[in-house]
């Protein structure tokens, strides 16, 4: 760790003056519109609205990593406040990713990648299409199994 690194980490401590608590959790459910998670603890204690970023909205802006139900995460606790955070994910179940107009998911059924009304599958799709309309009428079999190789790669 750099000089310059230390510094940082020695005025945040400071700035709270209380050392940050780390608390092993089990996910209970998970709210994809908040961005929110309720946990349970290992001592039992249920925990609701457990943010997955640092602010709860509705946007859907940013990166959003959303833990399987059941699984284990670690959070923390916002200052003194009954506000937590996740900091650590032991099993995603979903990556949602939104950058302007760019929009990345991720999950079990594949993987989504779109800007507005665009999407890589329905490109993708299309330009299969064409090839097998326009090039490959003889060979269209090989086209259409690339096809159904990529929809199980993509949503």
């Amino acid at each position: 760790m750099s000089k310059q690194q230390s510094k940082l980490i020695e005025a945040l401590r400071n700035l709270s003056k209380e050392k940050a608590t780390i608390i092993p959790a089990q996910v209970e459910e998970s709210n994809k519109e908040t961005g929110t998670i309720d946990v349970v603890t290992f001592e039992g204690v249920h925990i609701y609205d457990v943010r997955l970023r640092s602010v709860i909205d509705k946007d859907g802006k940013g990166v959003l990593i959303f833990p399987l139900k059941g699984s284990s995460v670690l959070m923390a606790r916002i200052n003194r406040s009954d506000n937590y955070i996740v900091i650590s994910i032991q099993e995603p179940e979903l990556l949602k990713c939104t950058i302007g107009e760019k929009y990345l998911e991720l999950d079990k059924d594949g993987l989504q990648l779109s800007a507005g009304d665009e999407s890589l599958k329905k490109c993708l799709d299309d330009l299969l299409d064409e090839i097998i309309t326009i090039y490959a009428p003889m060979n269209k079999s090989a086209f259409t199994d690339v096809k159904n190789r990529l929809a199980k790669l993509l949503k």
